[in-house]
């Protein structure tokens, strides 16, 4: 079998989030997006996706100590809404508050497989492993906004953001 390579390019836009809102399903017990999937099913991608107003697509979520409710995991979907927001949900979903914060943005390349999806989100991910956001000013601040996987596709690749605050 002969072995494809992917090109494991990374960039990392820093981005000013204003005060907003998220629209999120919570899950119980799930630890990732196949156990996320298992557990409330794949709606949730394409009902956040139609909210007009949304700032970004749908993204699976790791949320912050302080967002997570008894009885539930850290893992979500959501996707943000301007602070002014006052249109209804789907059923089960609800909506949080989102302060002000820096986001980085973690994008890959373009895939010429869309089945190469999971190599993708791995580089994406080893890639925020690896950073050192020190080095520019900042920090990670993983207890001030969640975490947001945007998944893969073939046009954009995977894309990830992360908070961060800066430092002294």
């Amino acid at each position: 079998m002969e072995a494809k390579k992917i090109l494991a390019t990374v960039t990392v836009t820093a981005v000013d989030r204003p005060e907003r809102k998220m629209i999120i399903l919570r899950s119980k017990s799930a630890q990732d997006y196949f156990s996320y999937c298992a557990e409330v099913g794949c709606d949730w991608e394409g009902q956040l996706n139609s909210v007009p107003e949304r700032y970004d697509n749908a993204a699976l979520i790791t949320l912050p100590q302080h967002l997570i409710k008894v009885g539930t995991s850290a893992t979500a979907a959501g996707v943000e809404v301007p602070a002014t927001y006052t249109n209804s949900i789907p059923e089960y979903y609800e909506i949080i508050d989102l302060p002000p914060c820096k986001m980085l943005y973690f994008q890959g390349v373009p895939l010429e497989d869309e089945q190469d999806f999971r190599e993708a989100i791995g580089i994406v991910f080893k890639a925020i492993e690896n950073y050192k956001p020190e080095l520019y000013g900042y920090s990670f601040a993983y207890d001030i906004a969640p975490q947001f996987i945007f998944g893969t596709s073939k046009k954009i690749g995977a894309k990830m953001a992360v908070p961060v605050k800066c430092i002294a």
